[in-house]
């Protein structure tokens, strides 16, 4: 027991079980009273708070007091929808189909050249010609071809403009004999000569191999 417990209880128990003894003549703070000086009106001195309460007059129903209307009585169907009368901007649908939904029939893949036991050569998608000066011009408007242009059998040559002209207009060559031509460059792009038959890198030839294999790749696919 506590020391609390021990000053209000009883020592002289025969028996101090549940329900065993009569618990108003066991407890002495039933009979005396505590001292009068210990306990103030505005209560203790240390705790004790003199400050006036606060009153509150302001009286609200409780919730289930009264009940509130969700909806107005009568409800006036608007012309436009949000009372809004402006266009709204259509979205243009897309034809084409996205991944997944469709199957493509044309497998591209790499063409090689074979020659009865020799050299296995890897046809490219664009052809490259290696020499120390280029000196092609195109057979159209007579310029000094620059970048990539098209070529029939190494005989004709044509710059990029003027292919795409004949391909609309048809003036002096049929699209079945535009189709023909295959697409070339100059070596001037991977390496130098300087005028020599020596090579000056102007890449690794490692990532050169790579840039060429995969252009001939993709090329399978699309089609200039």
């Amino acid at each position: 027991m506590s020391p609390f417990m021990k000053y209000y209880t009883l020592e002289d128990h025969s028996n101090v079980a549940p329900n065993s003894y009569n618990v108003l003549k066991s407890f002495k703070a039933i009979k005396t009273k505590p001292c009068s000086h210990s306990i103030s009106k505005t209560g203790y001195s240390g705790i004790a708070r003199f400050s006036k309460k606060i009153e509150f007059n302001d009286n609200y129903p409780s919730p289930s007091d009264y009940n509130t209307s969700t909806f107005p009585k009568q409800v006036h169907k608007t012309k436009y929808p949000f009372d809004c009368s402006s266009k709204r901007k259509t979205f243009v649908s897309n034809t084409i189909p996205g991944p997944g939904m469709y199957v493509s029939t044309e497998k591209g893949s790499i063409t090689f050249e074979h020659s009865f036991g020799g050299r296995v050569k890897m046809k490219l998608g664009v052809d490259l010609k290696c020499c120390s000066q280029n000196s092609d011009f195109c057979k159209l408007c007579g310029k000094k071809i620059t970048g990539d242009y098209w070529h029939l059998k190494n005989e004709i040559f044509l710059c990029r403009s003027c292919k795409n002209k004949e391909y609309e207009k048809e003036t002096k060559y049929k699209r079945k004999e535009l189709k023909q031509f295959h697409k070339i460059r100059d070596c001037s792009i991977i390496h130098q000569h300087e005028t020599t038959t020596a090579k000056i890198w102007l890449m690794h030839p490692t990532s050169a191999a790579q840039w060429i294999r995969r252009e001939t790749y993709l090329s399978a696919y699309f089609n200039e």
